[in-house]
């Protein structure tokens, strides 16, 4: 190829264009015709050397091709998240792009720490979750510097609005609805009814909207949630749902908010003596087993996978072409029950689906 590739991205997306446009949502961007003619992946430890592209400069037309992919949760020990850390990996590969993964394991002050060290480097993108307020500054900053910011799983505020590119992921409160409408077909409540509602931290953005969207549903009943923190460690989850459980046997049934609480729900039902019905969000390998088994009503899969390759790949033509990237809806609007949840077992899949 005789051009000479660009330093930075060739054009930068409209504002208007990324957050502040809440119209359709773009739909899942074609992929099964990318082939590559040479690339190389990355790992969380580094990553692995960009090389090759397609013909027509997908893969390689700008020249700076090192990334950092920050994540909130652990992927090595939260399903969910390795199914991020998956898709943001292989479409660094499709995409030549040579990504450096690092997490917070949970820890706000961490989240900052690390943004700030990835600006220290200039990579050609930053990829941030939202989930907390407390590292938007730092993002702020990095998109000050000429670094492209893009966004996943959880949105930022209006404050940090203008500081991204784009976001993928869950609309909470819409899919929020539909989990508290599903409850409602499923279980008779009367006003007044407890319904635990337990999140990893119940003051983040997602579990705001969330349970905003399951309140919303659920007061043609009269009904509210009872919010919960657990934390985002399993057992910290289940010891704090089992002692609320076991001081409120008269719950009606319990909505998870989170990965962490959904797939601990029924081992702490267990353990407390209590059965009702629980209808949540995300996927697990327990929470399969709960649907299966019947004594989980549904789950709401935000699709991890693609959350991290659609917030990757667009970035990739973004930094090739100056196509400017998109808001994404990774969830749908479809539950997981017991009708389609055997789409959720194929060994395969795993990190992918579940």
């Amino acid at each position: 190829m005789s051009h000479v590739p660009p330093a930075r991205p060739l054009g930068q997306a409209p504002r208007s264009a990324t957050l502040r446009r809440r119209g359709p949502l773009l739909a899942l961007l074609p992929v099964a015709a990318i082939t590559l003619a040479a690339c190389g992946g990355g790992d969380s430890s580094g990553g692995g050397s960009a090389a090759g592209g397609l013909d027509d400069g997908f893969g390689s037309r700008n020249e700076a091709r090192a990334v950092t992919f920050i994540e909130y949760y652990d992927p090595s020990t939260d399903a969910f998240w390795g199914q991020i850390s998956q898709g943001a990996r292989d479409a660094a590969e499709l995409g030549g792009l040579d990504i450096t993964e690092q997490n917070a394991d949970g820890d706000a002050s961490r989240m900052v720490d690390l943004i700030s060290s990835a600006i220290a480097t200039d990579p050609a993108a930053i990829y941030v979750p939202f989930n907390d307020p407390a590292w938007e500054g730092a993002a702020c900053e990095a998109d000050a510097a000429g670094i492209p910011v893009f966004a996943y799983n959880v949105p930022p505020s209006e404050a940090a609005v203008d500081c991204v590119q784009a976001f993928v992921g869950q609309d909470f409160t819409e899919v929020g609805r539909l989990v508290g409408e599903r409850l409602l077909e499923e279980v008779d409540l009367q006003a007044g009814d407890k319904v635990l509602c337990p999140a990893e931290e119940p003051q983040q953005q997602y579990a705001i909207q969330r349970g905003g969207g399951v309140e919303q549903a659920l007061a043609a009943a009269g009904v509210s949630c009872t919010y919960l923190r657990t934390g985002g460690a399993d057992e910290e989850a289940l010891n704090a749902m089992t002692t609320w459980l076991s001081a409120n046997q008269d719950v009606k049934a319990v909505v998870p908010l989170g990965g962490t609480p959904h797939r601990n729900a029924v081992a702490a039902e267990d353990a407390a003596g209590v059965e009702v019905p629980i209808v949540g969000f995300d996927t697990s390998p327990q929470v399969i087993d709960g649907i299966k088994s019947g004594r989980i009503i549904a789950t709401a899969d935000q699709q991890g996978y693609v959350q991290g390759f659609q917030t990757v790949l667009q970035s990739t033509l973004f930094l090739d072409f100056g196509i400017a990237p998109a808001d994404i809806n990774s969830g749908g609007n479809a539950l997981i029950d017991e009708s389609n949840v055997a789409n959720l077992e194929d060994p395969e899949l795993q990190t992918v689906r579940w």
